[in-house]
This record gives C-alpha cells, sequence and structure tokens, in this order.
C-alpha cells in the first residue's frame, strides 16, 4: 500500500489531468522506495498496519517523510533524464536528507560482520 495519497501527489505536482498517472504512480512507487531505503526501517501509512511481529524500528508515517517523498516525486517528475553533467553523484539532495534525518536509523555493524568483512 502507499504510503502518500496519490490526490496529495498530483496536487503536489500541480497536475490536473489523468495522462501521467502510470508515470507519477511509478515515481511514487520509486520514491516511497528510496526514502524507506534510506531511513532503514519499516514505515507504515497507519498505525493498524503495523505487524505485531513487526521490527522494533517500524513506524508510522510523519509529515516529514511525506514531505520527503513529495520532494522525491517532484524531481523525479521534472527531470525525467539524467543529467549528463552530473558523474554518477547518488546523493539525496539536501531538503529530502534533511528531512528525513531525525528518523533515519543508524545501525551499527557487529563485531562478527567486521571479522568476515576483512
Amino acid at each position: 500500500m502507499a504510503l502518500v495519497d496519490f490526490d496529495l501527489v498530483k496536487k503536489h505536482l500541480r497536475v490536473l489531468h489523468d495522462d501521467d498517472d502510470t508515470e507519477i504512480a511509478a515515481y511514487q512507487a520509486a520514491a516511497e522506495n528510496i526514502a524507506v531505503e534510506h531511513l532503514d526501517r519499516p514505515v507504515y501509512a497507519a498505525a493498524e498496519e503495523i505487524p505485531s511481529e513487526a521490527d522494533a524500528y517500524a513506524m508510522v508515517i510523519t509529515p516529514a517523510i511525506t514531505a520527503a517523498i513529495l520532494l522525491l516525486i517532484g524531481d523525479l517528475y521534472e527531470n525525467r533524464e539524467a543529467d549528463p553533467t552530473l558523474d554518477g553523484d547518488a546523493v539525496l539532495p539536501r531538503p529530502v536528507r534533511a528531512l528525513l534525518a531525525p528518523w533515519r536509523v543508524w545501525r551499527t555493524c557487529t563485531e562478527e560482520t567486521n571479522e568476515t568483512s576483512a
């Protein structure tokens, strides 16, 4: 299930027609995935969606995470082609990082992980 309401996404993009709905839905799915992966925790649209055996870091989406997802969708919608002047920089835009930072889980490596990677 989507984290952000599709009507809100279209309102954010100022799209009044249905011609781009398939593309917008794809950008929405990608943006939500990017945000959740960056947060490194499960995010749900509502508390009742969180399963009882959920990860201890599971959370309900916040207004800041919603805003970050909307910014990512807007960027994907407006910049549909790769920018040839960029050299593969995959860093999230600063406003998106700022909105997600308070909710991001910073995990530490275990000693076992460090030993196997050496």
